[in-house]
């Protein structure tokens, strides 16, 4: 059982959390598409935070002996996803920096040509 010290803090670190993307989001140093995702992972940590005992039949029905194992199996899970999100990203960015490659490449000739 989570202690009400523990309880607190957690509480108080999931909200500064929120904060934190909030003003990301506001910035513009975040897509809101992103966002989204930042967010839901916010509302299971104050979900599991508020009622820890779904931890307990998550592991059990998934199979996991200990709660901490499924926290770091279901991390390791999201740094998953969150790597091949940003890969596929930064796939399109490198396809459109060679378009945009060529595309110089062509107006330069044409100019050279036109000289």
């Amino acid at each position: 059982m989570i202690t009400l010290n523990l309880k607190i803090f957690l509480y108080v670190v999931n909200f500064v959390y929120f904060l934190i993307i909030l003003f990301a989001v506001k910035k513009d140093r975040m897509p809101i598409k992103s966002s989204i995702i930042w967010f839901l992972i916010g509302i299971f940590m104050f979900i599991f935070i508020s009622f820890p005992d779904i931890l307990v039949d998550v592991a059990s029905l998934v199979g996991i002996e200990t709660i901490s194992n499924l926290v770091l199996f279901t991390g390791v899970m999201c740094l998953l996803v969150l790597s091949f999100d940003l890969y596929k990203i930064i796939n399109i960015e490198k396809k459109k920096n060679i378009s945009l490659s060529q595309e110089i490449g062509i107006i330069k000739n044409e100019l050279r040509k036109k000289k």
